[in-house]
C-alpha cells in the first residue's frame, strides 16, 4: 500500500492499494472542499490507472442530500474514466436518515466495510 506524494492542494490521503484507491473521508465536505477532493480524485486515477475507488465513510457522521449528491456524482466522473466506485462503512444512523429522506445513491456500490470494499472492488 502506497500514499500518493504529499501536494499542498491534496484534500484527503489517497492510497493506492495493488490496483484500487482507497479514499478515507475524515473531513465536511463542502462545495469547495468536494471540488477539490473531486479533481485530486480523478488526477490520481488517471496517474494509477485504478479500476476501482473505494470512498470509506466511516468516520462521517452526517451525509445529507447534498453530500449524497456529490458522492454520486464524483462515483460518475471516476465511471466516465473507467473505474468503479465503492462507499463502504456507513454507520447506521446515517443508512436510517439516508433511507428515511428517499436518497438515493447512483454509480456506487454500497460495501458493509473496508474487507467487502475490497472483496468488491477485485470481482470487477
Amino acid at each position: 500500500m502506497k500514499e500518493t506524494p504529499s501536494n499542498p492542494e491534496q484534500v484527503v490521503p489517497i492510497l493506492q492499494i495493488a490496483d484500487f484507491l482507497l479514499v478515507p473521508i475524515q473531513i465536511d465536505l463542502d462545495d469547495k472542499t468536494v471540488s477539490r477532493l473531486q479533481e485530486q480524485l480523478l488526477k490520481e486515477i488517471e496517474r494509477t490507472r485504478a479500476k476501482a475507488v473505494i470512498l470509506d465513510v466511516r468516520t462521517v457522521e452526517i451525509i445529507d442530500s447534498y453530500i449524497s449528491y456529490t458522492l454520486s456524482e464524483t462515483a460518475a466522473m471516476a465511471r466516465l474514466m473507467g473505474c468503479r466506485t465503492i462507499l463502504c462503512g456507513i454507520r447506521p444512523a446515517v443508512a436510517l436518515t439516508l433511507a428515511q429522506m428517499g436518497i438515493v445513491l447512483e454509480e456506487l456500490n454500497i460495501a458493509r466495510d473496508l474487507e467487502h470494499a475490497l472483496v468488491l472492488a477485485s470481482s470487477s
